[in-house]
């Protein structure tokens, strides 16, 4: 029978075209890979990999069984990420995971308030984008999650700690004419495009919902990160839609204008059912599903 053990060594064989580098990975000895493989093919009756010079050359039958491989192998990684996170006595230390932008506006208010409450408290901070931390939190990695609009997940405990709108900013210097921004009047400015702005609380992305009103965006830059987009907009270079959170942090150069049509969004704290916690972490938790506005910034 094969298991998941079989096909791990496979991949790596595949991947490093060698037994005796495949063993070093895998910190096994050579002759335990070569054997495992042996059996892999007896057991499947197919020829995986023949010699060629110094390598093994994987067979086509091998090529097509690897995309499989690839994503059995990532399905044992996260098994084994889980089991690690799955600690019997959880750390005291509260392992939160957020967005950039939220690390720097809103997660600072949200956790000096805190610690009025509970001083003692401790932190641990990890940035990533959105996606990226719902897939960790799903594997248990942090205790809670703070970001935009995650998914709805019957994974996850869900809390709406504050709800906005997308904005336009502009260069204090360069002010525009109109107090709130049409979005159709988009397409006759320079525009800084942010990679991983935060989609409305439709899901929907900026270029989605400017598709929709048949409005070309005059893009002249692009970023993964509003605080370059701020800065940009600041000299002068162009317009950029961001947060009205963000825009509140990063508002001491800038001008802000809301945009018609409104582009709602959510930010939300969201919890693992799955993870255990330690008392300072599910208090944390409380806390913040029990506030009924998050801090302003």
């Amino acid at each position: 029978m094969i298991n998941s053990r079989h096909i791990e060594i496979f991949y790596h064989v595949f991947n490093e075209g060698s037994l005796t580098r495949a063993a070093k990975v895998l910190n096994v000895s050579q002759p335990l890979v070569s054997k495992t493989l042996a059996y892999t093919e007896h057991k499947l009756n197919l020829k995986l990999f023949v010699r060629h010079a110094r390598k093994l050359k994987p067979t086509p039958e091998a090529e097509i069984l690897f995309k499989h491989a690839m994503e059995a192998n990532k399905q044992v990684a996260t098994f084994k990420n889980i089991a690690m996170n799955l600690v019997s006595n959880p750390s005291s230390i509260i392992n939160i995971g957020c967005t950039p932008s939220l690390g720097l506006g809103l997660l600072p208010e949200i956790l000096s308030q805190y610690l009025k409450v509970a001083p003692a408290t401790k932190f641990n901070i990890v940035n990533l984008q959105s996606a990226d931390l719902e897939e960790q939190l799903r594997e248990l990695t942090f205790d809670l999650v703070i970001c935009f609009n995650p998914n709805h997940s019957d994974l996850f405990n869900r809390v709406v700690l504050h709800s906005g709108s997308l904005v336009l900013i502009a260069s204090k210097n360069n002010p525009l004419k109109q107090p709130v921004f049409k979005l159709a009047d988009i397409k006759d400015e320079p525009f800084i495009k942010i990679k991983n702005l935060p989609r409305s609380s439709t899901k929907n992305n900026l270029d989605e919902i400017l598709k929709k009103i048949n409005v070309s965006v005059n893009w002249i830059a692009e970023t993964e990160t509003m605080q370059v987009a701020k800065a940009l907009v600041e000299k002068g270079t162009g317009l950029a839609i961001i947060d009205d959170l963000s825009a509140k942090v990063y508002g001491e150069n800038i001008s802000i204008y809301p945009t018609k049509p409104s582009i709602g969004y959510e930010i939300c704290m969201i919890s693992n059912k799955e993870k255990p916690l330690s008392v300072d972490a599910q208090s944390f938790i409380n806390y913040l599903s029990e506030i009924k506005n998050v801090p302003s910034i």
